[in-house]
């Protein structure tokens, strides 16, 4: 049954794998796994008729019916683009390492420029974890869209800066890289694995200027005075309808209650975040999903909540325009400086 999907898919989707392959390779298989059944596999597909009631299409491009739904109502000009964005291969991203090389040595060593971080390059063939740029520290990997987040908070040396959950570590190491290893990044995740990757990150990287914590950032506010951070960075839990490209198995597993349940915790934190920044200081939210609940709607309530914060600065990349990862960004200021 699972062969016959498969090579159903192929058939109709698949349009550079000629049938006749999909038909040969799906016979050969068929003898392998059940030899009786390789004549019926190849009868069925050398018949195979196309459905009399077309595609709809949330079936068109593999999503739940209630993502499907979320996305052409909150992206009714959109939604088809974000959609397709889903089926892509992501780019081979990257971020160069400001304190150890420059893009102009990058591109001489054969990497690509970002069209939209000017810090992001793009390796054309190959893994980027096996080059010798990363083994070396001078490369990160890291979408192009993830890499604004440290840009937008636009991080000073010698300031004092909370990343609330950071592993595996990409923007916290990049806030540490452009305050040229000054001052003091505190990288704080709930889970001890994720820690060490974080760990791994600040080694390779040749950072000294990053403390890592394992703690549940919602008891944050227990652990540090209020008040104690120049700017507070919260990359908050999300439902992740940005980065499907990558997950693809979020299409199909999203749903109102995670949703739901999701937000409450984003609102947790947020107004844990809220009493750790300095007045006059900065509070960046970002998450990798473009649902507006937990993005704009949400930087809205907390500002209702918290009048002493305004918005500085808002963004929100959609994965198709760029060919990233979907990404919102939202700078808030606390008070006057």
């Amino acid at each position: 049954r699972y062969l016959l999907l498969l090579s159903l898919y192929q058939l109709k989707f698949m349009d550079k794998i000629p049938d006749y392959a999909v038909l040969n390779e799906s016979v050969e298989l068929a003898k392998s796994l059940r030899p009786p059944q390789d004549k019926f596999v190849n009868a069925v597909l050398r018949n195979v008729k196309e459905p009399v009631e077309p595609m709809t299409e949330q079936e068109q491009y593999s999503v739940s019916e209630w993502l499907y739904k979320q996305l052409k109502g909150q992206y009714p000009n959109e939604y088809r683009q974000i959609l397709a964005s889903y089926l892509e291969e992501p780019k081979r991203s990257g971020r160069f390492n400001v304190m150890k090389t420059t893009m102009a040595q990058a591109l001489q060593a054969g990497f690509e420029a970002s069209p939209l971080s000017p810090v992001g390059i793009l390796l054309p063939h190959g893994n980027l974890a096996a080059h010798s740029w990363y083994a070396s520290g001078k490369v990160s990997i890291q979408d192009e869209a993830s890499q604004m987040v440290a840009l937008a908070m636009n991080p000073q040396p010698g300031e004092r800066i909370l990343d609330m959950c950071a592993a595996p570590g990409g923007k916290a190491t990049h806030i540490a890289e452009l305050m040229d290893n000054t001052g003091e990044v505190i990288a704080n995740d709930i889970y001890p694995h994720k820690a060490e990757l974080i760990q791994q990150n600040v080694k390779r990287l040749g950072l000294t200027n990053v403390t890592i914590t394992t703690e549940d950032a919602a008891l944050l506010g227990d652990r540090y005075e209020a008040n104690s951070f120049d700017r507070v960075l919260l990359d908050a839990p999300c439902t992740g309808w940005g980065v499907i490209s990558r997950k693809p198995e979020i299409k199909y597993f999203t749903s109102s209650e995670k949703q739901d349940a999701l937000i409450q915790i984003q609102i947790s934190l947020l107004d844990v975040a809220s009493t750790l920044v300095k007045t006059g200081g900065i509070l960046v939210y970002s998450t990798c999903t473009l649902n507006k609940g937990e993005n704009e709607v949400q930087v809205k309530k907390f500002m209702a909540r918290h009048p002493e914060f305004s918005l500085q600065t808002e963004s929100l990349l959609l994965p198709h325009t760029y060919h990233t990862d979907g990404f919102y960004i939202a700078t808030l200021r606390k008070g006057t400086p």
